[in-house]
């Protein structure tokens, strides 16, 4: 059984992971940076000043190795407790007979031959048969298991009843086994966010280490020719260093300057690791925490925490009846005996009461626990309103038979344990329309029988027809008194009729719809006949259109892989479907390129749940085979909470896409500007001190207001994301390349030109550009919440975090600028500084929404040359040049 599960590898230390985390080129370099800069810096600045720089390196490098390491602890903590709960479940000790004695031994030591004795709370160890005892009710929601219904399998667990089982198969070879070795093929990783966060990060570091680089190739090419015109801060390099000594002396000149500073590349290191490698995931860590609470009620259940932000990106949705749609939301609306609605002082004849409590309780006398099917509503009002005694029924009634017919309703032939075998009764259930045609006579409220000729029968054929009209439900109860143990169908007497209010068919409407206008394709897949799910899927809006197919289980087997693949798209409906088929649906649906979310509540959908990019285990009837294979777990089994869950899953993946726009932005706009000015002054105006405080307030204080972002309107009303579009999208390059070019740009220019046209010296221009910089990341948070419109405040006033953050961002600032002015002698700002340093930070607004237009403008006649005809559809450049950036048409993605 072990094989069937799989090895746990051993648990790593606390030290064995604080080694692995160490053993990283990039704290090599940092560990190799501080150092040098500790020992320049004391050389040249003394003890008191000199190890700042350095001391500040080795912070960074602490946060990265100390947080990562307990990170991994904790995901490791999580592991071993889901592995643990695994090997107690296969470990529970259970009573065999085997070889003619008794013996207690664990479920994984279950094998071919055995008879176990299975009672409430047991799990079923492997396939079997039924051999005798009392009954089994499995948490499945199948039939009871007894000698006329003896099948058993692996996975279901027993909550009523007791009894022995022979064993037939186990591990492997059961049939839950075989399909989850054979044909469940779902890679390890189901969520693609934190490949997606890494290849981010690892992509900003690889720039940061090529820009490093840069500057040292040009350092050997301005020396190698001989053009010194300024001071670089690196040694001179005269021919071809010829001893280890020189090489180290030049290695040492370029990653410090002449004063024992840090240069640009232990700067960029410092912001890159602390910033961008633990910043990021931590504060991204903290987001989908929230979310996932805005998004669960307290009847849901995420075992996955990025479960609900895969939520966010399904394209196709499969679910059972069983599932999501299952129709137990039920209410009595009214109640017809005869044409007369029977209200709260209706005179009721008690033979009439009689007889309509046993149409109401004898056709659910052979289920072991009714109050948990679709009935339990209808017994509950027949309990209050007519005095139902079921157990009363279930002592005096003895079932010879019944049949149950899907939509033509249930048949139970009843005989009085007072009366002999020529009094038997026949009752009938079902949908008014299937069973009034079966009618001919008819009890009235006062006892009298009456009969059902064509006119009266067209009379309740309209009431039934009205209260279809108002989306309601209309079951008729009929009985017949018989002399043979037959289903007669003529001569029947119709009892009345109950008229049922399905609160989640208007629910699950909403929610479809919901899904619809989101892009999301809805499949019904079923082991109910056609008509049934048909039946099911228009009410509860699920067959939108006549170019849906409707297939059965053996037809949609019968097709080749190809035939399958160019069909998946267009499926609404499957019925008479098996287990596999489910199984067979995922599969093709992920090769056409969906994500699939899967619903499900049984033990057999367990490797459908599993295969799925995202497993739903949906009600309370859910198996708990099925509530372990999935990562999400809604009790209350209605489909308006994965509408909330995908909302907020989408809106979380939309504001990490803001939150690392702007971290970029920062990440970039600070090496690019550092870059220039080392390269033409030899010097870098923003220190590793101040880069890592920008990113501190920028990753804490702009990340909070862009993560915290409340949904819009049209969020729902667009395609979603496929696993091949790239995380930064081109919005969001065309936004960052425009910010950082400008950045750089104006203060570049601030910083030759500031000295000449504001007589300022150079420490209060170097103290300007900085707070310059910060100010610039403070405005372009107003820019990141809206990338593709140019409207950056609509919906602004919804965010109170937003401006929470703004206000505390400026005050950490000015507290910032006075302490650096007190403590390391940095330049004082004055009133007319901060204002200059404002309007610098403030031009980030307009030059966004220039961007935006000049994209907008741009895309306008690109699609009037690739369009001459373009006025005649109505299309005009002020339509086309609206709020909406043309971008979006090139971000956003449609169905697979």
């Amino acid at each position: 059984m072990d094989a069937l599960f799989g090895a746990q590898d051993p648990a790593q230390g606390f030290f064995q992971l604080l080694l692995k985390f160490c053993n990283y080129y990039i704290i090599a370099l940092l560990g190799l940076s501080a150092a040098l800069s500790i020992a320049f810096g004391i050389s040249m600045e003394g003890l008191s000043t000199g190890w700042y720089q350095g001391a500040i390196i080795i912070l960074a490098i602490g946060i990265l190795v100390i947080v990562s390491t307990f990170r991994a602890i904790w995901n490791e903590k999580l592991k071993l407790s889901e592995a643990r709960k695994a090997t107690e479940k296969r470990q529970m000790r259970i009573d065999v007979l085997r070889g003619g004695n008794l013996q207690q031994i664990s479920i994984s030591e279950v094998v071919y031959g055995d008879i176990v004795f299975l009672k409430r709370g047991y799990n079923v160890p492997g396939d079997g048969l039924f051999i005798s005892g009392e009954f089994l009710k499995m948490d499945d929601g199948l039939a009871t298991i007894n000698e006329l219904n003896p099948f058993l399998f692996y996975g279901a667990k027993v909550v009523k009843g007791h009894g022995r089982m022979l064993v037939t198969s186990v591990g492997k070879d059961t049939a839950w086994g075989e399909t989850m070795i054979n044909q469940v093929t779902q890679a390890p990783s189901k969520t693609l966010l934190p490949a997606q966060l890494h290849k981010v990060i690892a992509t900003t570091e690889t720039i940061g280490l090529f820009i490093s680089n840069l500057i040292i190739v040009e350092v050997f090419l301005h020396f190698k020719h001989g053009k010194d015109k300024h001071d670089f801060g690196v040694p001179e390099i005269k021919g071809k260093p010829t001893s280890i000594e020189h090489i180290i002396e030049v290695i040492i000149g370029i990653l410090t300057k002449p004063n024992g500073k840090p240069s640009i590349l232990t700067t960029s290191l410092a912001l890159l690791v602390l910033g961008m490698v633990e910043g990021v995931p931590s504060l991204v860590a903290l987001a989908i925490a929230y979310w996932n609470k805005k998004a669960l009620s307290d009847k849901s259940f995420a075992k996955d925490p990025l479960a609900c932000l895969s939520m966010g990106s399904v394209t196709t949705i499969c679910t059972d009846k069983a599932g999501g749609l299952k129709l137990s939301s039920q209410e009595v609306d009214m109640c017809f005996i005869g044409e007369e609605v029977i209200g709260e002082d209706s005179m009721i004849d008690a033979d009439v009461l009689e007889t309509f409590c046993n149409g109401i309780g004898i056709p659910v006398l052979g289920q072991q626990n009714p109050g948990n099917s679709p009935q339990d509503s209808i017994l509950s009002w027949a309990r209050l309103k007519m005095g139902l005694d079921i157990e009363s029924l279930r002592e005096s009634c003895t079932i010879i038979n019944e049949l149950h017919s899907g939509v033509k309703g249930s048949r139970v032939l009843v005989r009085k344990s007072k009366d002999q075998e020529s009094h038997m009764c026949l009752y009938w259930k079902g949908p008014a329309k299937a069973i009034l045609p079966l009618c001919s006579l008819y009890h009235d409220s006062k006892g009298t029988v009456k009969a059902m000729d064509d006119n009266k029968k067209f009379i309740f054929e309209q009431i039934v027809g009205n209260m279809q009209s108002k989306n309601l439900e209309t079951l008729a109860f009929a009985y017949k008194k018989v002399g043979a143990p037959t289903f007669e169908r003529n001569s029947i007497t119709l009892i009345g009729m109950l008229v049922l209010k399905h609160i989640c068919w208007n629910e699950t409407k909403e929610a479809t719809q919901a899904f619809r206008n989101a892009g999301i394709n809805m499949i019904l897949i079923s082991e109910d006949n056609v008509e049934m799910v048909k039946d099911i899927g228009d009410k509860c809006g699920l067959v939108p259109n006549s170019d849906r197919l409707v297939l059965e289980g053996p037809e949609f087997r019968t097709f080749t892989d190809e035939e399958r693949l160019d069909m998946v798209d267009k499926i609404s409906i499957i019925a008479n479907s098996q287990p596999s088929d489910k199984l067979l649906l995922v599969q093709c649906l992920k090769r056409k390129g969906h994500i699939v979310a899967m619903v499900g509540v049984k033990t057999n959908e367990t490797p459908a749940l599993k295969e799925a990019h995202l497993g739903i285990a949906m009600g309370p009837l859910s198996t708990e085979n099925a509530r372990e294979s999935s990562e999400i777990i809604i009790q209350d089994g209605g489909f308006s909470s994965l509408v909330t869950i995908m909302r907020c899953g989408r809106c979380a993946n939309d504001n990490i896409q803001r939150y690392i726009q702007l971290e970029v932005t920062t990440v970039v706009a600070g090496l690019l500007l550092n870059t220039i000015m080392v390269v033409v002054v030899g010097d870098n105006p923003i220190t590793a001190i101040q880069l890592v405080w920008v990113n501190l307030i920028v990753s804490v204080l702009g990340g909070i207001p862009l993560l915290t972002e409340p949904p819009s309107e049209e969020l729902m009303n667009r395609q979603s994301m496929r696993r091949t579009d790239p995380f930064i999208t081109k919005t969001m390059w065309r936004n960052i390349i425009t910010q950082v070019l400008f950045q750089a740009a104006i203060l570049v220019t601030f910083q030759f030109k500031s000295k000449s046209v504001l007589r300022i010296n150079k420490k209060v221009s170097e103290t300007m550009i900085f707070n310059s910089f910060v100010l610039c990341q403070v405005f372009n948070i107003f820019n990141a919440r809206q990338q593709k419109i140019k409207n950056i405040f609509k919906g602004i006033l919804q965010n109170l975090w937003l401006w929470v953050a703004v206000c505390a961002t400026l005050v950490v600032q000015a507290a910032f600028v006075e302490i650096a002015h007190i403590s390391v002698s940095n330049a004082k700002l004055n009133g007319e500084h901060w204002g200059i340093s404002l309007l610098m930070g403030m031009l980030t607004l307009p030059v966004d929404f220039a961007a935006k237009s000049a994209s907008t403008f741009i895309m306008y006649w690109h699609t009037k040359l690739h369009s001459p005809h373009i006025g005649s559809t109505g299309t005009t450049h002020s339509e086309l040049a609206s709020n909406v950036d043309p971008f979006i048409n090139l971000d956003s993605t449609t169905n697979p």
